[in-house]
């Protein structure tokens, strides 16, 4: 495959690390690896769900470095890390993401920003992160500051940003405090009056607040979504759990198919607009409710699923694995992006289930990453 990232060719950026490899031969890659891990149980993988190889990432995390009149956007430097490299023009980012850079590079200056230094832990600026629905043609913009020492500058030039991106819907500031690179903290400071942006997966009207988690590869996810809906169909199960829901976008596909839904996730913003969700979409059979997902034993023994869909962070399961096995579920539907973790759960699993279907969606070209879906039956 030619390569047309011209931040790979020079070093800048070597995120993709299969940027070289023939897409093809990428699919390959990640099948070969997937089925590895999956030896010790009986099933061939379905055909794969390919991607396009670029323009398909929705969301994008930067940090920002150099200084005030000259803000960098992009990463570390790997030796100053005052300097940082730039990344103005990601290929596998939307091109509405990448022609508002050089907006918000301007309206650093303007606010008098000052980029935080890692290593002389000064400044204020942390990062960015910046979303673009396609499907709503809108966008939320968070600025990760250090403290709210510029919620006033930010406030009072702001409308100069949002002249320049129109589509720019929610303005807010990130406040993490941490002197280290991490980014994203527990408080968030809205400056414009809406926070959050309207989102169309599918058949479905979201609206997303800049903490709810996102797929970045919506075209992919869709297909992800709709083919676990298919499965709780074909399943005949008519109660349905969704654990580690995030907004809900899987009960919201399967919504058809099912007589009462309920999701359960530890963030309440994103369980307080997935509820708000149902309820414009006319889905009173969905609920969604806030809790840790490793704790809750008294909501699914209440509720009593016949299916079960999870889809928990990179670590796996976790402590989530015996809830499981004691809630027994007819049919468990299992949404992982950490093929080792999903391997690791499965084994955990299989004196009680049997591992029916598994289908790999490519939801991250150019990388060793990808999305599997997993569908389950309890053993006689």
């Amino acid at each position: 495959m030619k390569n047309i990232c011209g931040y790979f060719q020079q070093g800048i950026c070597r995120s993709c690390d299969l940027m070289e490899v023939d897409y093809r031969d990428q699919l390959q890659m990640k099948e070969k690896l997937l089925s590895e891990s999956l030896n010790d149980f009986s099933v061939s993988l379905l055909p794969s769900v390919a991607s396009q190889e670029f323009s398909f990432r929705n969301k994008a995390k930067f940090v920002v470095t150099g200084t005030m009149e000259n803000p960098v956007i992009g990463l570390w430097g790997e030796k100053n890390l005052d300097s940082g490299r730039e990344l103005l023009n990601c290929p596998l980012h939307l091109d509405e993401i990448n022609q508002a850079l050089p907006a918000i590079k301007k309206f650093i200056t303007e606010a008098k920003l000052v980029p935080y230094n890692i290593e002389a832990k000064k400044g204020e600026l942390k990062g960015i992160i910046l979303f673009y629905s396609p499907s709503s043609k809108e966008s939320y913009l968070r600025f990760i500051m250090r403290s709210k020492e510029a919620v006033t500058r930010i406030t009072k030039h702001h409308h100069a940003l949002l002249n320049d991106l129109p589509h720019l819907k929610s303005l807010s500031v990130n406040i993490q405090p941490v002197p280290h690179a991490l980014l994203e903290g527990d408080e968030e400071v809205f400056i414009t009056q809406t926070s959050s942006v309207n989102h169309r997966l599918g058949t479905v009207d979201m609206k997303l607040g800049p903490r709810a988690f996102v797929q970045t590869n919506q075209a992919v996810a869709e297909k992800l979504y709709a083919t676990a809906a298919d499965w709780v169909k074909e399943s005949g199960s008519k109660k349905f759990l969704e654990l580690f829901c995030g907004q809900g976008a899987f009960s919201f596909f399967a919504a058809k198919n099912i007589e009462e839904g309920l999701g359960i996730e530890i963030n309440a913003d994103a369980v307080q607009q997935a509820n708000l969700t149902a309820e414009k979409q006319n889905l009173p059979h969905l609920k969604f409710k806030s809790a840790d997902a490793g704790k809750v034993a008294s909501e699914l023994m209440k509720f009593n699923p016949e299916v079960m869909l999870v889809n928990p962070p990179r670590r796996g399961l976790a402590d989530a694995t015996d809830l499981i096995i004691n809630q027994r579920p007819n049919h468990l539907i299992y949404s992982s992006c950490n093929y080792e973790t999903l391997a690791q759960d499965l084994k955990k699993l299989s004196p009680h289930y049997s591992v029916k279907r598994v289908q790999l969606f490519d939801m991250f070209p150019q990388t060793r990453h990808f999305e599997t879906l997993v569908l389950l039956e309890l053993k006689a």
